[in-house]
């Protein structure tokens, strides 16, 4: 068996009596690793490698003309760092400056949408901001605090309000706020006809002659026949009908003065 030792700087076999490496010229160190090698007639030697200051038998083996195992060459090779002190685990050390890779982060959950389901997101949101943005609000007692869209059928008596288009046959939506905003119309009573067929028009006027003239002299504060203020009544189509809507509202305006900036509620006007 030859004695030898191992170069801490290149992993290079030398023999017992060499005090240099043979491959870079290091000066040999009381604790350089050493090698036995076994004589083998039928083929190559291999170097058995202890790690320095280590009692335990070898771990490892190697060709002799091998370079020393990936881990101890990656932490000499082109550094000038002194091997471990005695016990220490041998690893990769990064080169200096060079900075620890990042670890891997959660996996945004846009990243992970199909690109519809984004795009549907995207719209129904547009919506919902477009749609606040637009339309009527009520304070929690139910009172117009911001003027936008609102549906006639949702107008509440006390709600002030303005048609889209006033030449308009039907009247879908309105433009409704609070009555202090300048507006046209204001609503005074909403009432519903009982189930049956389609009233005829004259139905209608019969029905607001009898309820909303009544209302309008307690809402106003002055018989309608006696005030300076007009009625104007909403009723359903024949489709809005047979869906179920028997609704009739009348509101209060003003023939001469179309553009209000307070509510007619007791004016007596």
């Amino acid at each position: 068996m030859i004695e030898g030792w191992i170069c801490p700087r290149c992993a290079a076999s030398n023999t017992e009596a060499s005090l240099v490496c043979s491959t870079c010229g290091q000066t040999r160190q009381d604790d350089a690793r050493t090698v036995a090698t076994p004589h083998d007639p039928d083929g190559p030697g291999f170097a058995a490698i202890t790690r320095p200051g280590a009692d335990a038998p070898p771990s490892e083996a190697v060709p002799p003309s091998q370079p020393a195992p990936p881990a101890a060459a990656a932490y000499f090779a082109g550094s000038e760092q002194a091997p471990p002190e005695s016990g220490a685990e041998v690893g990769w050390v990064p080169p200096s400056g060079t900075p620890p890779p990042e670890a891997a982060g959660p996996i945004p959950l846009w990243r992970r949408l199909p690109i519809g389901v984004i795009v549907f997101i995207v719209l129904i949101a547009a919506g919902a901001i477009g749609g606040w943005y637009f339309n009527a609000g009520r304070s929690s007692t139910g009172e117009l605090t911001k003027a936008g869209d609102l549906q006639a059928v949702d107008l509440k008596v006390g709600d002030c309000f303005d048609l889209k288009d006033p030449s308009a046959d039907e009247v879908n939506d309105v433009t409704a706020g609070p009555c202090t905003t300048e507006h046209e119309f204001e609503l005074f009573f909403v009432g519903a006809l009982p189930a049956g067929e389609y009233p005829a028009d004259n139905v209608f006027d019969q029905y607001v002659i009898d309820n909303c003239n009544s209302a309008f002299g307690t809402y106003v504060g002055k018989a309608y026949g006696d005030s300076a203020l007009d009625i104007y009544w909403l009723v359903p189509t024949d489709d809005a009908w047979r869906a179920g809507d028997r609704t009739v509202q009348c509101a209060a305006f003003h023939p001469r003065v179309h553009r209000l900036t307070q509510s007619v509620k007791s004016t007596n006007q």
